[in-house]
């Protein structure tokens, strides 16, 4: 990884914190680095964001940063594999087959939008990393591995909807997939300009609650079988 310090460095940078009256505990100062990285990676994103600034933030020194996560890239990597093991409409198995299609696909855009108010860094990493063509996690990683679940699911949904003659048989999940992904992102990337252009119709958290019930009402009027 190519950054890595001592053990002799990293344990006498923690003395140092511990005489400046920092926690001992090595959780707290990996969870303060984490959290500082998150945060400085979601403003400025990879490659603008600094291990100077990570550090600052968390209170730590370079060296202890790159004691414990090896370089910027491979905390950055960390950060986004974790996200994506934490993306529970994902990860759960959450009881859709027993709602019906519609009500299951409106949970199930719900979802996605919960999990990313719940942790709004990691859409803005994921953006960013899309940019760079996912080239810090890799092709095989939990991030594309969680994804491919999502549309699988989707799927599921999609397939009880044209049985039941509800949905179009033409809807590709894929396609819609990533239709729902681009109505999700759109809010947390666009916010600020929504708010700015379209002050109190979309501003704010009532503007939340208004694109998402317009984004499931947008999908489900897309996908209908017409009558």
């Amino acid at each position: 990884m190519g950054n890595f310090q001592s053990d002799d460095v990293g344990r006498g940078d923690e003395v140092k914190d511990l005489a400046l009256g920092r926690r001992p505990s090595t959780a707290d100062t990996i969870g303060d680095i984490q959290r500082a990285a998150k945060e400085e990676f979601a403003t400025h994103g990879f490659d603008c964001a600094t291990v100077d600034g990570i550090a600052r933030k968390a209170k730590v020194s370079k060296q202890l940063l790159y004691y414990y996560f090896g370089s910027k890239a491979d905390l950055y990597t960390l950060i986004l594999e974790e996200a994506a093991v934490g993306t529970t409409v994902f990860n759960e198995n959450w009881d859709l087959d027993a709602l019906d299609p519609e009500c299951a696909l409106k949970a199930y855009i719900d979802r996605i939008f919960t999990d990313y108010i719940r942790r709004p860094q990691i859409i803005k990493m994921t953006m960013d990393e899309a940019q760079h063509g996912f080239a810090h996690v890799g092709k095989r990683s939990s991030l594309a591995n969680v994804l491919k679940n999502a549309i699988e699911g989707l799927e599921k949904i999609v397939s009880r909807g044209r049985d039941a003659g509800i949905f179009r048989d033409d809807v590709d999940a894929d396609a819609l997939f990533w239709t729902i992904f681009s109505m999700v992102t759109t809010w947390f990337a666009h916010s600020p300009m929504i708010s700015f252009v379209s002050g109190a119709k979309l501003g704010g958290d009532q503007g939340l609650k208004a694109w998402r019930d317009y984004s499931a009402g947008f999908v489900l009027h897309s996908i209908r079988v017409a009558g």
